[in-house]
């Protein structure tokens, strides 16, 4: 009997030290305007932009209704961690309410660039691009993009671009004229 209450003690204890080093992961957490759907570009490694600030193993992403942020902090991605997303609203006295977003809304499979949307490799509702600017060819301009889309699933599958690939190559390619277009396209109800 004992040995039985050691093991359950040094499986308790294995467990409960898992779940909270996971809790400790840093992530992202992005924080939308109430209602937010659509596409999101977060472009990093911006000149002249704001850093962001890893709190408490949190990186902040705020997202206004353009769905663009711009920071000159490098994206990172978070190995093993899950972002997460929130409405954010203010109540009767001013005071800022945040609400979890759906979680069918993004995926939340890991760090940084979540896709949900073509198991084949055909089609993607979130993705990095090695570029910053928008719908065009790099021009040197410094900066990479991710852009993801949030809102109900069906829309998910709906707005997820296709993924274009090099001949016999298995690394996705940017095709400038594919990009997304970030901002609030509908509020839900």
């Amino acid at each position: 009997m004992r040995t039985f209450e050691r093991a359950i003690c040094t499986i308790a204890i294995t467990l409960s030290s898992t779940i909270a080093y996971s809790a400790e992961l840093p992530h992202y957490v992005f924080v939308l305007p109430d209602g937010y759907v659509g596409w999101i570009q977060v472009i990093f490694d911006s000149p002249g932009a704001p850093g962001l600030l890893l709190r408490h193993g949190r990186v902040v992403l705020r997202i206004d209704t353009s769905g663009v942020l711009k920071t000159s902090t490098l994206g990172h991605v978070f190995a093993g961690s899950h972002d997460e997303f929130f409405y954010s609203r203010l109540d009767v006295k001013g005071k800022e309410v945040l609400s979890p977003v759906p979680s069918n809304y993004y995926c939340g499979e890991q760090s940084g660039i979540d896709s949900c949307y073509g198991g084949d490799g055909t089609k993607s509702d979130g993705f990095t691009v090695g570029r910053a600017n928008l719908g065009e060819p790099n021009d040197g301009t410094p900066g990479s993009s991710w852009f993801l889309f949030v809102g109900p699933p069906d829309m998910r599958a709906n707005m997820a671009k296709p993924i274009h690939r090099a001949p016999g190559e298995k690394y996705q390619i940017d095709v400038p004229e594919d990009d997304p277009h970030p901002g609030m396209i509908r509020v839900k109800p």
